[in-house]
C-alpha cells in the first residue's frame, strides 16, 4: 500500500510528463534507427554539408566563395566528427542525442517564459511533436539550431525574471552565447535576437510602470542586458565573418554570401528555379521546395553567380520595379508557404510523408490557432496591451522569421526551428499560464501578484 506521499508524488504532473519524455526518447530510438537512418538519406543541402565537411576535414586550403554559401557551423561539426576516422555513425548519434534534449530546451523555455505549468506541457508537446523527431533523422542543421534557439531564449527570458543584476547579466550571456552558436548554423537566428531586444526596448518605452520612472531609467537594464549578449556572442560571430570573408574574396560576410542569390530566388516571378553562371567551374541551380508544391514549372538562367550577391540584388530590385504587385504577392506567398505551407521538405520526398503532412495539420490545430487566439484575446485589450505582453515578446522572433523569408523565399521548413515559441504560447494559454503573467500586467498589478513562480513583465524587469 502506498503512502499518501507516494501517492501524491506519483499523482504530480512531472511524473506524466517524464513519462511522455521517455516515450518521445523511444520513438526517437527507434525512428533513427530503424526507420530513418540519417546516413541513409543523403541529398542536396545535406551533400552540401557533407562534402563541404570532408573538405575541412582533409584539408587546410583556403575556402572559396562557392564554399561560404551557407553558415559553417553544421560542416564545421560534421568535420570534427569524421576527424580521426569518424564515421557518419557517429554524426546519426549525435543527431540522437541533440534531438532528445530538444524537449528538455524547449521546457526550459517555456519556464523562463511563462512558468513551471507552461514547462511541463511544452515539454510534453516538445517530445511527441514528429517535425522534432524527424529533423534528428536528417543530416541538417536543424536539430541543432532548435537547441541553441530554445536555449538562447530560455537565456533572455530568465535574465528579465531574476532582480540581482549580477545574475540578470549572467542569464544574458549565456543567452548571447547560445544565439552565437544558433547563429552559426541558420542566420535567421540573428534577427530573431534582434527583434527580442528591439521589441523589449519598445515595450519599455510603451509602459506606464508605477511611480512614473522616466525612460532613460527604465531603458538601462535593457541596454546592460543587450550589451552584454553582444559581447558573449562577439567572438564566434567576428571568427566566422573573419572566415567568410576571407573566403569570399575580401567582401564581407559573416553567415554566408547568398543573401543576394535568395533575395533573386523569391522575387523572379512564379519559377521552378535558377541555374546561376559557373565560377570557376562551380554552377549552382536552386530552387524552393514551395515552387515546387505550387507546380512552377518555368526555369531560369542569370548571367552572373550564386555568390556575386550585387548583381542578384540588382536583378531582384530590377524585377521588382517592373512587377511591383506581383513582388508584394510572392511575399505574402513566402510568409504563407512559411507557416501555412502543404508539407516540409525534405520529409515529402521520403517514406515519411503522410506523418509530415499530418504534423502540419497539428501545427495549425494546436499551436498556430491557439497562438492566434491568445493573441485576439490581447490585442482586444489595446495595442498597448498587445505591444507590452509577454506573449508579443515570446513571438518576436517569430515576427522577424516572417520579414526574413518576405524577403527571401519561404518553406515549412524554416519554420520548424520557430515551433518552439508556438510551443511556448499555445501551452501557456492551454494550461492558463498566459492570463496569469500577461492578464496580470495588463491590470497593472506586479509581475510578484500574478502568482507564485511569474516571470517578471520587460516594465518590471527594468
Amino acid at each position: 500500500m502506498l503512502s499518501p506521499r507516494a501517492h501524491a508524488i506519483l499523482r504530480h504532473p512531472a511524473v506524466g510528463v517524464f513519462l511522455v519524455y521517455l516515450l518521445g526518447i523511444g520513438l526517437r530510438v527507434e525512428y533513427t534507427a530503424h526507420v530513418h537512418p540519417p546516413d541513409a538519406f543523403i541529398s542536396s543541402d545535406m551533400e552540401f554539408y557533407l562534402s563541404l565537411a570532408q573538405r575541412l576535414a582533409g584539408s587546410t586550403a583556403q575556402l572559396m566563395p562557392w564554399e561560404v554559401t551557407h553558415p559553417l557551423g553544421y560542416p564545421a561539426l560534421l568535420a570534427f566528427l569524421l576527424s580521426d576516422g569518424g564515421s557518419l555513425a557517429r554524426a546519426a548519434n549525435l543527431q540522437l542525442f541533440v534531438s532528445c534534449l530538444v524537449p528538455l530546451a524547449v521546457g526550459l523555455l517555456g519556464a523562463a517564459a511563462f512558468g513551471r505549468r507552461t514547462a511541463l506541457a511544452a515539454v510534453a508537446v516538445a517530445s511527441l511533436y514528429f517535425p522534432f523527431i524527424e529533423y534528428g533523422a536528417f543530416l541538417l542543421s536543424e536539430i541543432h539550431f532548435i537547441l541553441w534557439l530554445a536555449l538562447a531564449f530560455a537565456g533572455f527570458f530568465a535574465a528579465l525574471g531574476v532582480r540581482r543584476r549580477s545574475v540578470s547579466l549572467g542569464l544574458a550571456a549565456a543567452g548571447g552565447l547560445a544565439l552565437s552558436f544558433a547563429i552559426a548554423l541558420k542566420s535567421v537566428a540573428l534577427p530573431a535576437g534582434l527583434a527580442f531586444f528591439g521589441l523589449q526596448a519598445l515595450a519599455l518605452l510603451l509602459a506606464r510602470p508605477a511611480g512614473g520612472i522616466r525612460w532613460p531609467a527604465r531603458l538601462q537594464p535593457w541596454l546592460l542586458r543587450a550589451i552584454v549578449a553582444a559581447v558573449a556572442a562577439a567572438p564566434l560571430l567576428i571568427g566566422m565573418a573573419r572566415v567568410c570573408t576571407r573566403a569570399n574574396r575580401g567582401h564581407f560576410c559573416v553567415t554566408g554570401n547568398k543573401v543576394g542569390s535568395d533575395f533573386l530566388l523569391g522575387h523572379y516571378g512564379p519559377i521552378a528555379d535558377i541555374s546561376w553562371a559557373p565560377e570557376e567551374g562551380h554552377a549552382f541551380q536552386f530552387g524552393s521546395p514551395s515552387s515546387f508544391l505550387r507546380g512552377y514549372d518555368k526555369h531560369v538562367k542569370v548571367p552572373f553567380p550564386m555568390t556575386d550577391n550585387r548583381a542578384n540584388s540588382a536583378e531582384a530590385w530590377r524585377w521588382i520595379f517592373a512587377h511591383p504587385f506581383e513582388a508584394i504577392v510572392l511575399s505574402l506567398d513566402h510568409i504563407y508557404d512559411t507557416f501555412l505551407g502543404a508539407t516540409m521538405w525534405p520529409s515529402f520526398n521520403t517514406a515519411s510523408w503522410p506523418y509530415a503532412n499530418l504534423s502540419q495539420y497539428a501545427f495549425v490545430v494546436l499551436l498556430f490557432i491557439p497562438t492566434v487566439l491568445a493573441g485576439a484575446r490581447l490585442a482586444g485589450q489595446g495595442p498597448r496591451a498587445l505591444a507590452t505582453s509577454r506573449t508579443a515578446l515570446v513571438l518576436s522572433p517569430v515576427l522577424a522569421l516572417a520579414i526574413t523569408v518576405a524577403i527571401a523565399t519561404g518553406e515549412v521548413r524554416y519554420r520548424i526551428p520557430f515551433d518552439i515559441f508556438f510551443v511556448a504560447v499555445a501551452c501557456a494559454f492551454v494550461v492558463g499560464d498566459l492570463a496569469r503573467v500577461d492578464g496580470a500586467r495588463v491590470r497593472g498589478s506586479n509581475a510578484g501578484d500574478a502568482g507564485e513562480g511569474a516571470p517578471a513583465s520587460p516594465g518590471l524587469a527594468a
